[in-house]
Formats: C-alpha cells, sequence, structure tokens
C-alpha cells in the first residue's frame, strides 16, 4: 500500500432531524450570513423558509445571493463577493447543488483575500494558488453528485473565454454541512440521473489507473459504485422516497472522501479533465451528463489500446458477477454491461447530442492539454495526447442508443 493523507474536517449532520444541532454548529462560526442559491427552487419548494427560520432563532442575520448558474460563472462569483463584502458578511452557506456550493467556496475567498475577480486563480492562470484564504462555508447540498460539500475543490466556468477551471485550496473545505435527503425528493429525474454519473466517476477515475496496490481502497470504491448502479433505478421509479434519497447522497459524499484512493497510485481525474473542456465550451452541458457521455469511448479506447483491462476485468466481476479467468472478456462484457446500465437509465448520448459538435473537438482537446496537462499530454496510464483525446471524443458519435 502506498503513503497517503486523509483530511477531513467537516462536520457532518445527516438525516432530516438534524437541523438543530446542524444550525447551533452554524451559528458558532459567523453571526452575518451571506446565503447562496441557484435558480431559486429551494424557495418554491419551502426549503429556503425553513432554513432562514432556523438561522433567525438564532439571532443570525442573513443576505441572499441568488442565481448561481449550473456550471456557475465567474463572473456571476464576482458580484456575489462584491455584495458580500459590502455586507460585510463572516460565513457563506451554500444552498444548493455542486455548483451552488463550488461557487460559494471561490465567494468565500474572495472576499477574505480581499480580492475582486475569481477566474486570475483558476488552474492555468497567473495567479493560481495565491488565494491567502476564506470565509468559513457550511452547505446544505440539494443534490447527490459532486460531495462539494466535504472537498476542497471549486470548479469555474468562464463563458467569456469557453474556459472550465477548477481552484482548490484546503480552507475551501466546509465546517459543516447537513445531508438531509429529505430536501431531495423534488429533484427532478433529469438532476439525479446526471448526479449518479458524477457520484460514480468519482470512484472509477482512480480505481481504473491507481494501480493494485490498495485492495480495501477497492472494495470501498466497490460499494460506492454498487450502492449507485442499484440506487438509481429505485429513485428514478419512487423520486420521493427518502430512503433511496439518502443512499445517494451518501454514496456521493463518501465517494469523494479520498478514503476511496488512499494506498493507490495518486493519479488525474482524466474524465473530469476531458468533462471540464467540454462543459467550457458549452456551459449548458451538466458535468454528470458530460461524464456519462464519455464513459463508454473512454473505456473501449482503453481497452483498444491495452491499457488497465485486468482493472476493467475486475471491475466486471465485482459489479456485474462476470466469471470468467480471460481478461479480456471479462473486461468487454464489463463494458457491454455498463453500456446498458447507462442506457437503461437515460444515460446515453453522443457528444453531439449535448451539444458538443464534431468539428469542435480539436478546440476542446486543446483546451484540455493546455489547462489541465500544462501544454503536455494527460496521462492515463500512458500518454494522452491531442490525437487521442479526439479519438475518445469521435468513439462517443458511436452511441446512437
Amino acid at each position: 500500500m502506498n503513503s497517503f493523507e486523509v483530511h477531513i474536517p467537516t462536520h457532518l449532520f445527516f438525516g432530516s432531524d438534524k437541523a438543530d444541532p446542524f444550525f447551533d454548529k452554524l451559528s458558532s462560526y459567523g453571526s452575518q450570513v451571506l446565503i447562496v442559491i441557484g435558480g431559486g427552487s429551494v424557495k418554491r419548494t419551502g426549503y429556503f423558509d425553513e432554513v432562514t427560520s432556523h438561522l433567525e432563532k438564532r439571532g443570525v442575520k442573513w443576505t441572499l445571493f441568488e442565481g448561481i448558474e449550473p456550471n456557475p460563472h465567474a463572473q456571476t462569483i464576482d458580484r456575489a463577493a462584491a455584495i458580500g463584502k459590502e455586507k460585510g458578511v463572516d460565513l457563506i452557506l451554500a444552498f444548493g447543488g455542486g455548483s451552488v456550493m463550488d461557487a460559494s467556496k471561490a465567494i468565500a475567498g474572495l472576499i477574505y483575500s480581499d480580492q475582486k475577480n475569481i477566474w486570475p486563480f483558476v488552474l492555468g492562470e497567473p495567479k493560481y494558488k495565491k488565494l491567502k484564504g476564506a470565509l468559513p462555508v457550511a452547505t446544505i447540498p440539494t443534490t447527490a453528485a459532486t460531495a462539494s460539500e466535504i472537498t476542497p475543490h471549486a470548479v469555474i466556468s468562464n463563458p467569456e473565454v469557453k474556459g472550465k477551471s477548477p481552484v482548490s485550496y484546503s480552507f475551501f473545505k466546509p465546517v459543516t454541512s447537513w445531508l438531509n435527503p429529505s430536501y431531495h425528493t423534488s429533484l427532478p429525474l433529469e438532476t439525479t440521473r446526471d448526479g449518479a454519473s458524477d457520484i460514480f466517476s468519482h470512484v472509477i477515475e482512480n480505481y481504473l489507473i491507481g494501480g493494485n496496490d490498495s485492495p480495501l481502497a477497492d472494495r470501498y470504491s466497490e460499494g460506492i459504485m454498487q450502492t449507485v448502479f442499484e440506487t438509481l433505478p429505485k429513485v428514478l421509479k419512487d423520486p420521493e422516497n427518502d430512503a433511496y434519497r439518502g443512499d445517494l447522497l451518501w454514496a456521493s459524499t463518501l465517494a469523494l472522501s479520498t478514503i476511496q484512493v488512499a494506498g493507490r497510485v495518486p493519479t488525474v481525474f482524466i474524465l473530469h479533465n476531458l468533462e471540464h473542456a467540454l462543459s467550457g465550451y458549452n456551459p449548458e452541458l451538466a458535468h454528470g451528463r458530460g461524464l456519462a457521455t464519455l464513459y463508454p469511448a473512454y473505456f473501449k479506447w482503453l481497452m483498444e489500446n491495452n491499457r488497465v483491462v485486468d482493472r476493467l476485468a475486475l471491475l466486471g466481476n465485482k459489479l456485474f458477477d462476470i466469471q470468467t479467468d480471460n481478461e479480456d472478456e471479462a473486461a468487454a462484457e464489463c463494458i457491454a454491461m455498463f453500456e446498458e446500465w447507462l442506457k437503461e437509465n437515460g444515460l446515453y448520448q453522443r457528444l453531439s447530442d449535448v451539444g458538443v459538435p464534431t468539428d469542435a473537438f480539436s478546440e476542446v482537446a486543446d483546451y484540455a492539454i493546455r489547462v489541465y496537462g500544462g501544454g503536455e499530454p494527460l496521462d492515463a496510464a500512458g500518454r494522452l495526447g491531442k490525437k487521442e483525446i479526439i479519438e475518445i471524443f469521435n468513439k462517443t458519435e458511436e452511441q446512437n442508443g
């Protein structure tokens, strides 16, 4: 087993009955809160009024910023930070999905560091890693997807340059998060599907190319993947079921806890790198949908180039009970069964179906290499340059189910 570090400072509260301890904890971090939300669904459902009543009960003053986009725009984050600074807020409460949580971390960093614009601080830009700190961030996730409720990461989009890039600091990790499955029962099915795809990606990335040195990390990751595979169809049939929603939500949080990679060889998230470049090109593309589009093509490309076939075979055995000693056969059957699962759950399409035309593939590949490879090829158990990235993109066009 390789050496590793794990640090999860976030105080997690799970369950609809954990409102009081969560808000007690939250109020210990600040008395002037900027509440950050997306398009307003938390208002329409009445959840927003519940949250603000808990704040007011504790004497916590609040200011609302509404309108974070599904892929949060740098310019919107800049406006929110300016409002927060003007109001003298000392705490950010993210109430929404991954984009809202990511935006809130960036807002907290700008206010604390007395900066006006977030884009210069993202990966690939001149001030990367130059933020000095962040206000405390608390979260109430309303989607099961990104695990931003415990991570140090924020992914920012900039439609002005067709870019999408992360900014990560340990001080971005939320101080406390309330995981309330009841706040997920009104989530649209399309968003639920896309979120499940994102959960899966957080464990499959390193599982495939991180080596064989940590069997315990393998079993942990397989458990999360199995939960997603089994639970998503149940949620789609019974979307108001708290128990099913809770299973997906907890799987989402566990999938990016860092425990899923502990002991394996550290690797970059290839699929994330490629998808961020895709949804940077088309900000309307949901992150999880972009990932789902890439899965079959990426897996087939890996196998055709004789990369991590043993790991694909292992995945097939653990997830689909594929019983054969022939690794090539097991890997191929694994990919076929995974592809079928995507079809059955409404997650199977081509890149051209989701707003990325074939004539944009070269531009998107260039962006992925420049930003995520620092100008050099990526490493997916071997070289993954522009030519190889375009090959994967082209493979998605065979997915016409």
